[in-house]
């Protein structure tokens, strides 16, 4: 995080800092509630291995901890399962790619746009970051006249409201939200009470 100096100015305080979903390592010792979006990214690639799929590619975001994390699960189910990865068939963004990905009114010469019709290749299933991506991705993929799932499955994570909303429904992998909220205030009154 480019935010170091002010958690550490928070921490010098004496207020307590909890993160919720990411962690930094540039900051040391600041405790975090996670998913375990290793162990998530494993069980999806596995999911889409099991249904038969080989040519798997991805979309991750790069610039926060759970990304890399599921990317990193993703690839770990398909080299267990001794599947080859195509590196050119993932696509990282950050932050500031993530409005012009979502430009969902634009067909072409946004980030992921450029990413399905260059790289995309004859991947028969994709891993996306969150549903909002999935979301895109698929709206994306219809227009350029692929079938959900007959052509490509697309799988993602959170099991958001946009997995329900499109005409094509997306395979997410759910959060136990409550249990990590829940984690989260206790840890934090714990902070508090000393």
């Amino acid at each position: 995080t480019p935010n170091t100096s002010l958690f550490s100015g928070l921490r010098k305080r004496g207020i307590p800092v909890l993160f919720l979903h990411g962690k930094y390592s540039n900051l040391p010792g600041f405790p975090s509630v996670l998913d375990d979006n290793v162990g998530g990214g494993y069980q999806l690639g596995k999911y889409l291995i099991g249904k038969g799929h080989t040519q798997i590619a991805g979309i991750f975001k790069s610039d926060d901890s759970q990304g890399p994390e599921r990317y990193f699960g993703v690839i770990s189910a398909m080299t267990d399962s001794q599947i080859r990865i195509n590196d050119s068939r993932f696509c990282w963004y950050d932050t500031e790619d993530r409005k012009d990905i979502l430009s969902g009114d634009r067909l072409d010469g946004t980030k992921l746009s450029r990413f399905i019709d260059e790289r995309l290749g004859d991947a028969t299933a994709l891993v996306c970051y969150n549903d909002e991506i999935a979301y895109a991705a698929i709206q994306h993929l219809l227009r350029r006249g692929r079938t959900i799932p007959e052509d490509i499955a697309v799988v993602s994570f959170d099991n958001s409201f946009y997995s329900q909303i499109g005409s094509v429904p997306i395979t997410s992998l759910g959060h136990k939200a409550p249990r990590s909220g829940i984690a989260a205030a206790e840890l934090l009154l714990k902070m508090l009470e000393g």
